[in-house]
């Protein structure tokens, strides 16, 4: 039987990285993460569902569960065993890495940058795919721009200027 489980989580503190594969997903864009994203991808890699109520010893069973940090928010699926099978994420008011933000740049020159956000789907053992999307200005227009990079480690990991 495979059943999922909803719940929120809003603190959880660790030691030890229990999802190693899913926080060393972060480092080709560790350095465009804010701090606060950081954190809350630490407490999803290390929440022990095995500490929750709900943790059945005798079924192997799927968990997702939802971490919420002001806007942000995590939704992971975790394996009976503790390992994150999968996750998807949002965060709002992120950094744009430098080589996307250095195209759009110049592909819309004299355009600002304005409300960027991220949205990340990890599965494991599989291409992480980081989504920014954004909303770009020049006077009373705007338009929003999305890009899927696939490989995150490959990109230039300076902020772009805002």
């Amino acid at each position: 039987m495979n059943t999922a489980y909803d719940f929120n989580v809003r603190t959880s503190r660790s030691s030890e990285i229990k999802n190693e594969q899913y926080v060393n997903l972060r480092y080709g864009v560790a350095p465009t993460l804010a701090l606060s994203i950081k954190r809350l991808q630490d407490v999803v890699a290390n929440y022990d569902i095995t500490e929750n109520r709900i943790y059945s010893r005798n079924q192997q069973i799927t968990y997702t569960v939802v971490f919420e940090s002001d806007a942000n928010y995590v939704k992971a699926i975790y394996a009976h065993d503790g390992t994150i099978l999968e996750s998807e994420e949002y965060y709002e008011d992120v950094r744009i890495p430098y080589s996307l933000g250095s195209e759009i740049a110049k592909t819309y020159p004299d355009w600002s940058f304005d409300n960027s956000a991220c949205t990340i789907e990890y599965t494991k053992n599989e291409v992480t795919r980081f989504t920014y999307s954004f909303v770009l200005r020049k006077g009373t227009k705007s338009k929003t721009i999305k890009r899927t990079l696939h490989n995150p480690a490959k990109i230039d990991t300076r902020p772009a200027g805002m």
